[in-house]
């Protein structure tokens, strides 16, 4: 038995097996080795969640993705997921992480996320970083390190759909979630309004969606249908999700997945898709304005979120509380103008197009 055990032992480190291990070793992450000459490139870690939302975040984000530049790291779900639920595996993607694992087997927002990104490669299991990543100066949690990527404005009119699939009820009364996903400062959703009883070609009468993204290049598209039950709580229908730098403009058929990304027969959405550059609209000021109010009222957020985790509701916290509010009535003004102008340019650009013809 003894013989057996070391027998098994030698096994594990044949010379025959190690000749064949010869592109990645792997190691216990050391943080001091980034950057530096004892950083070898055949060396992989691997993190568990909770490990890599440590380095994923915006105090080491950009020394996370250093070390990703040279090294793989290797990110899995923590062990306390009884429920084989998933983690956001976005902060690692544009962090770098080259290997992220999720649970397959769970039908969820992070597994279409993942199923969306990976159409880039037509699934081959490989996706090319983009070049921004690859940047110095890069830093995945801060877009004024985004001089490079030029940003867009996306603007998507929910005109109807079809053969929407039934959820235990024989009349649906569904409506269109419409989301961005990405760097944590272009996430970003809205909502259509619903249509009562009608799963069969529900039709929204001009609903649109302005969307701002600074970082287009890691940034995810998704329509997500939803009915309404009678106690106003939204039941999901249906999907679908894309890289929006796949995206396609125009009047486009977009044909719904049900939520472990398999195609459902005759299910679709209509929508018209346009993308601009953001920097070269009609009035720049008015764009400018709005992104500096965004990141007040982000940075305001976060101070709130600060205080009220601390407990303390002190003069400054109701400030602060005060200054948030503003800012977001403000932005709210400034956006619904600034989608008039567009609607109103897009109204005006139809109107030319059709004089030409």
């Amino acid at each position: 038995m003894q013989e057996g055990k070391i027998m098994e032992r030698r096994k594990k480190i044949a010379l025959e097996l190690s000749e064949l291990v010869v592109y990645c070793r792997p190691v216990p992450f050391d943080e001091e080795k980034i950057g530096t000459e004892k950083a070898c490139y055949r060396d992989m870690s691997s993190f568990p969640e909770t490990k890599a939302e440590k380095y994923a975040n915006r105090s080491k984000g950009k020394k996370f993705l250093q070390y990703n530049r040279r090294q793989l790291s290797r990110v899995y779900p923590k062990g306390q997921r009884l429920d084989s639920s998933n983690y956001d595996p976005l902060a690692m993607w544009i962090c770098g992480s080259q290997l992220v694992a999720l649970n397959f087997q769970t039908p969820d927002k992070p597994m279409q996320l993942n199923q969306a990104l990976f159409t880039l490669g037509g699934q081959c299991g490989y996706v090319l970083q983009p070049d921004i990543m690859r940047d110095d100066i890069f830093d995945p949690f801060d877009k004024n390190s985004l001089k490079i990527v030029e940003p867009i404005t996306v603007q998507i009119q929910i005109l109807g759909a079809r053969h929407l699939p039934k959820n235990g009820r024989s009349i649906v009364c569904p409506f269109v979630e419409v989301e961005v996903c990405g760097s944590e400062f272009d996430n970003s959703k809205n909502k259509s309004d619903v249509v009562a009883d009608n799963g069969l070609n529900p039709v929204w009468l001009m609903k649109e969606f302005v969307f701002d993204i600074n970082n287009p290049e890691f940034a995810f598209l998704r329509f997500v249908v939803y009915e309404e039950d009678m106690f106003s709580d939204p039941n999901f229908l249906a999907q679908a999700t894309f890289p929006v730098k796949a995206l396609k403009t125009g009047y486009r058929s977009v044909p719904l997945r049900n939520s472990y990304s398999e195609e459902l027969e005759l299910a679709a959405l209509l929508v018209h898709i346009e993308i601009a550059n953001a920097k070269e609209e009609d009035d720049e000021n008015l764009y400018t304005s709005i992104q500096q109010l965004r990141d007040r009222a982000s940075e305001l957020s976060n101070q709130v979120s600060s205080y009220e985790r601390a407990n303390n509701c002190d003069s400054r916290y109701q400030q602060r509380l005060d200054e948030l509010r503003a800012a977001q009535e403000r932005l709210l003004e400034l956006t619904e103008v600034r989608n008039r102008k567009l609607m109103e340019k897009k109204r005006r650009d139809r109107q030319l197009m059709n004089k030409r013809n």
